[in-house]
């Protein structure tokens, strides 16, 4: 993976084919980074309100700190999340089988986008590799393209992450 990338041997119109797949991947990418982003700025949003309930005088140990419902013994007991350990209602969180407990809906959320930003996993593959995946096909194809194609070298140099 540290050699460099030849896509010399490729026709025009390969080259233009494996351009416009790349382009379709960074497109994919950023509606992904949005979404993801659309994700944190609930999780803080709740975070900050959860923040302000608990702080009232044992609220919590009688509502739902996300809805605000009573807990009632048998049609709405309380149960503990395993992340945040607050109490939440059935409807505000869902049963994790593999953790035999409860997560509430933004403990959820947050899982959602640690699993999905997989920001460890880049962070690793850039510390060791100066341009990878999508941005060293960019990269060696760039040479190839026409000027008129509509991609200058300040677009290209956004797309590829630098150390």
């Amino acid at each position: 993976m540290g050699r460099k990338l030849d896509l010399s041997k490729l026709t025009d119109e390969e080259a233009k084919h494996v351009w416009e797949v790349v382009q379709r991947d960074f497109d994919l990418r950023k509606k992904e980074e949005e979404r993801l982003e659309e994700l944190k700025c609930k999780i803080d949003q709740e975070s900050s309100k959860r923040e302000f309930l608990t702080s009232q005088s044992h609220l919590n140990e009688t509502h739902c700190v996300h809805c605000l419902q009573p807990f009632k013994f048998l049609l709405n007991s309380k149960r503990q999340c395993l992340d945040c350990h607050f109490y939440t209602c059935k409807n505000c969180s869902r049963y994790n089988k593999k953790e035999q407990g409860w997560v509430c809906d933004p403990c959820r959320l947050s899982r959602i986008v640690k699993i999905g930003s997989l920001e460890w996993y880049y962070e690793h593959v850039r510390s060791r590799f100066k341009r990878f995946g999508s941005a060293k096909v960019l990269q060696s194809l760039y040479g190839r393209l026409q000027p008129g194609q509509g991609l200058n070298s300040a677009f290209l140099d956004s797309l590829i992450p630098h150390v």
